[in-house]
């Protein structure tokens, strides 16, 4: 037999053989995502799972070769079938760590049974204080509400020169009543008044009622921190009565299309705070990669909550690459709750007992669309 092809087939069995041991020593990572994919909050969960999927296809493995799989499920927008994702993806499908949920409520149904069984949650947006507080297994990418409503009344009182403000909220809802109290905190602080505040509940449709009492009251500003088809509705109502006065909202206010459709020419001007803008200038080198990949992959303009839940899974990635063993939960968590000076899509990001301490986005409605504002820092 030809010594040359004795060599050749001896070098491809040991290339074979180191290929195969390499298959047999690559895992299987499970990352669990619980999202709003139907129901009245979809406008959340929808962009949420495209940047999820979108960031699994950049980085589908870990450093040391194993795969990493999603398993995404629909909570239907409601807090008990999220607890129930979150007990289906331990319990059943033994996942590492479990991305979700993008809403307050939702996300503090899960947060027992985290802690329960050990498990890292990385929630993108949910904002309440209460979200991460005498938690250990409990994590989020974006900042407090009780950042955030200081930001907003900062906003309402230094750069608008607001003296007094107006609030309607949904008292019914963890993400609403937290950034109305830290508003309502920091601009009497600021040294404002605030005559009135109306309930603004989810689901309902008429809100003249309350739009009139805040119109008799001639408030320099309103407080909005509710959801999209509430705020577009109440945007095309307000007009309807002559109410013309500075509106600021959280990051959810104007997170989906429908606040636009709805809202059309009486949403403009509007201004919410935000954890991140597409549409800035300065972007990390990631924030760079990943608006080329949406826009090429979607057609579309970038999404926030897409890349807020794009740079949870970043978190988790980072965190298991750090670990002997990714599966090993309780490592992956402490690395988790160690980030420190890490570059996202979405900035620099450095975790506090849980909380990304990070800088806010002012964005403001222009033409229709959502434009970048300002940065505001810790």
């Amino acid at each position: 037999m030809n010594h040359k092809l004795v060599k050749l087939t001896v070098a491809a069995a040991l290339v074979s053989s180191v290929m195969g041991a390499a298959n047999v020593m690559a895992e299987e990572i499970k990352i669990g995502v619980v999202l709003p994919l139907s129901g009245p909050l979809s406008g959340y969960g929808q962009p949420s799972q495209k940047g999820v999927e979108l960031v699994n296809s950049m980085e589908p493995k870990l450093k040391n070769g194993d795969t990493i799989k999603l398993i995404v499920i629909d909570d239907k927008s409601d807090k008990v079938e999220a607890a129930n994702a979150m007990q289906r993806l331990v319990s059943s499908d033994k996942v590492d760590a479990v991305i979700g949920e993008v809403t307050s409520t939702n996300t503090l149904a899960m947060t027992k049974m985290a802690e329960d069984t050990k498990t890292p949650l990385v929630s993108p947006t949910a904002t309440n204080d209460r979200v991460t507080r005498g938690r250990q297994y409990v994590s989020r990418v974006c900042f407090s509400d009780s950042f955030q409503g200081i930001v907003g009344a900062n906003l309402a009182s230094r750069d608008l020169g607001a003296k007094t403000a107006a609030i309607m909220y949904d008292s019914s809802n963890d993400y609403s009543v937290g950034l109305a109290k830290a508003f309502r905190t920091q601009f009497l602080k600021n040294g404002g008044t605030i005559p009135i505040e109306v309930q603004a509940p989810g689901g309902s449709k008429d809100f003249k009622a309350q739009l009139s009492s805040v119109k008799a009251k001639n408030v320099d500003m309103i407080y909005m921190p509710i959801y999209y088809t509430e705020g577009a509705l109440i945007a095309v109502q307000a007009k309807q009565l002559g109410l013309k006065v500075p509106v600021v909202g959280g990051d959810g206010l104007a997170a989906d299309p429908v606040f636009f459709k709805l809202g059309q020419d009486a949403v403009e001007g509007y201004m919410t705070t935000d954890y991140y803008s597409p549409n800035a200038k300065e972007q990390t080198p990631e924030g760079e990669k990943f608006i080329k990949a949406w826009t090429e992959k979607y057609s579309e303009p970038t999404h926030t909550w897409g890349a807020m839940t794009a740079d949870a899974y970043k978190m988790i990635v980072n965190a298991m690459n750090q670990c002997d063993n990714p599966k090993d939960r309780v490592c992956v968590n402490d690395k988790i709750r160690a980030t420190s000076g890490f570059t996202g899509i979405t900035g620099t990001l450095t975790l506090k007992d849980g909380d990304a301490i990070r800088s806010a986005v002012i964005n403001e409605v222009k033409n229709g669309e959502l434009a970048f504002k300002t940065v505001v820092n810790p």
